[in-house]
């Protein structure tokens, strides 16, 4: 029989007691007990170890030894004569029967037992045996005895561990029965999570079978699409094609056709160059005979060598001495007063000079015009021949002449000197007249604009603020520098304002306080009575001259677009800011 913990805890008529040559003594129940719940769980370790150590086949077991140290029988001695009855038998006699029934095999059983007479039933079921069966069964028991000890030996030292270890686990059990129930409980949460996972699988499945099934009916319909949109593309395609082969087959017609047009152009405009190549050599042929011709006219008696001729004016370089020389060379009647000081200092100034230059050209008029300080009168003459001809007459530059004649006086240049002029042929007083306007008609250079009066911010915010001024009051604004009051000139009020130095005065930063300080000043004109105005009219100057009624339409039209500036500009004398 193996001893197992299954078969050693069989169930029995009587509670059997376990023994392994110690004190102590085990219930087979209670073992059996712990063997199981070694079994399971976290002792499944040592439950297996357990369970190897006792399924090991034994010959004998701890009852055996029990019965034999009990009966403590010698290998040789004889029962008792009275012990042939059952009477005579020891109370035990009948417990060490069914113990030995249970603990030997049957080979150990039939060696015991005589097969005759009991046919191999256990000693239960033959009632009460005989002394020679007991004594075969203790011989045979002996016999193993020996070999039973030593396995017994490593089984205590075996179990004896194993009993620690099983104290040890079963203080574990429990709480490791909690966690089972703890992961139990998870495993249960789990399954429910995993169960409402397949749900939400099983309805996304559902969905993406249904986002396939739109999907492939929107790639048939995307197909049907691209289909119809090619076909709409070929045949707009083709209908642009003809379209631009018929333009195509329009604009080589047309080309063909300008091309012919041209090659007859052509055709006409070679011989047009043949016809002037023609006449380009007649007139270079006239050319030369009136270059030879001219050899002998090119220097003037008096204006000397022509550079070129304009066909209106000729220039010359004219020597100095000529130039300087009042019988030659008169005045205009109409031309402004001579400055003798104004000469000297272009004498002075052109004196300091390495390289003496004149700049711009002196401005010569031949004809009837009325010279200063002679009448007109027909007189001849090797110049100009018989006539009404007054001679040539400085219509502009007679203060550079002027400065001339001294430095020629002072031998700084030479009388040969050239000095390049302009000279008007068959001029009357009428045109000297629009010649001269027109040369001095030029806006002369405001003294706010020359070169190093003005520093170029305060420059430059003066006529930032004056064009605001004129882009909010353009009504009040004129091109000619002497219009009439309210209205004023932009370079005029640049000049006064610059000449009043109001930026020093008043501490003007910028453009922009700049404007603000004429607005306020503009402002305050604006708060004046009629009586107020007449009282601050100027006695002398802009804004003086004309009569009342004249000076009051004035200030009306000031008043009708808001600006005052223009009246006069006493308003530049304030003293506060």
């Amino acid at each position: 029989v193996n001893a197992s913990t299954r078969s050693i805890a069989r169930p029995k008529p009587r509670r059997a007691i376990l023994s392994f040559g110690s004190s102590e003594s085990v219930p087979l129940r209670a073992f059996s007990r712990s063997t199981s719940i070694m079994s399971g769980g976290p002792t499944r370790v040592a439950s297996r170890a357990l369970a190897r150590a006792l399924s090991r086949p034994l010959h004998t077991s701890g009852t055996n030894d029990k019965a034999a140290h009990a009966l403590n029988l010698a290998p040789a001695a004889a029962l008792p004569p009275a012990a042939s009855s059952a009477s005579a038998l020891p109370w035990f006699a009948r417990f060490i029967g069914a113990m030995l029934d249970v603990a030997l095999t049957p080979a150990q059983r039939a060696a015991m037992l005589d097969r005759n007479a009991n046919d191999g039933r256990g000693f239960a079921a033959s009632g009460v045996a005989e002394d020679s069966d007991a004594l075969a069964a203790v011989a045979a028991a002996r016999r193993e005895r020996d070999v039973a000890l030593d396995r017994v030996a490593d089984l205590e030292s075996t179990t004896a561990s194993l009993r620690a270890s099983v104290t040890k686990l079963e203080g574990k059990t429990w709480s490791d029965s909690d966690q089972m129930s703890a992961l139990r409980e998870q495993l249960w949460q789990a399954n429910q999570d995993a169960a409402d996972a397949r749900v939400a699988l099983n309805a996304v499945r559902e969905d993406l079978k249904h986002a396939a099934r739109r999907e492939a009916d929107l790639a048939v319909r995307v197909v049907a699409v691209k289909d119809e949109a090619v076909a709409d593309v070929v045949a707009r395609a083709k209908t642009e094609f003809d379209q631009l082969r018929t333009s195509m087959e329009e604009k080589h017609a047309s080309l063909l056709a300008s091309v012919e047009c041209k090659v007859a152009k052509l055709e006409a405009t070679e011989a047009k160059a043949r016809g002037l190549e023609a006449a380009l050599a007649a007139a270079e042929t006239r050319l030369a005979e009136k270059s030879a011709e001219s050899q002998t006219v090119a220097s003037h008696e008096l204006y000397g060598t022509m550079l070129r001729d304009f066909g209106y004016k000729k220039i010359y370089a004219m020597a100095a001495a000529n130039l300087v020389s009042k019988d030659k060379v008169g005045i205009y009647d109409q031309q402004r007063a001579f400055r003798e000081e104004r000469a000297q200092v272009i004498a002075r100034e052109k004196a300091k000079e390495a390289v003496f230059s004149l700049p711009g050209v002196v401005t010569l008029a031949e004809g009837t015009a009325a010279v200063r300080g002679k009448k007109t009168k027909k007189k001849s003459s090797l110049l100009f021949g018989a006539s009404t001809n007054t001679g040539a007459h400085i219509l502009d530059g007679q203060h550079r002449v002027g400065a001339l004649e001294i430095l020629l006086s002072q031998g700084v240049i030479a009388p040969d000197h050239d000095v390049l002029v302009e000279v008007f042929e068959n001029v009357d007083d009428a045109r000297a007249s629009e010649i001269f306007t027109e040369i001095n008609a030029a806006q002369p250079v405001r003294f706010v604009d020359m070169p190093g009066v003005a520093p170029p911010d305060v420059k430059w915010m003066l006529e930032g603020a004056a064009q605001r001024i004129k882009e909010r009051y353009p009504a009040m604004f004129s091109a000619s520098e002497r219009c009439k009051i309210p209205n004023v000139n932009l370079d005029v009020l640049r000049e006064e304002l610059f000449s009043a130095e109001v930026v020093n005065r008043f501490g003007i930063a910028n453009e922009d306080a700049f404007v603000t300080w004429l607005e306020g000043e503009n402002a305050k004109l604006a708060r004046r009575t009629e009586k107020e105005w007449l009282e601050a009219r100027p006695k002398r100057g802009r804004g003086s001259t004309g009569s009342e009624e004249t000076y009051l339409k004035a200030l009306a039209k000031a008043k009708e677009h808001g600006f005052y500036l223009g009246m006069d500009f006493s308003w530049l004398d304030v003293t506060d800011a």
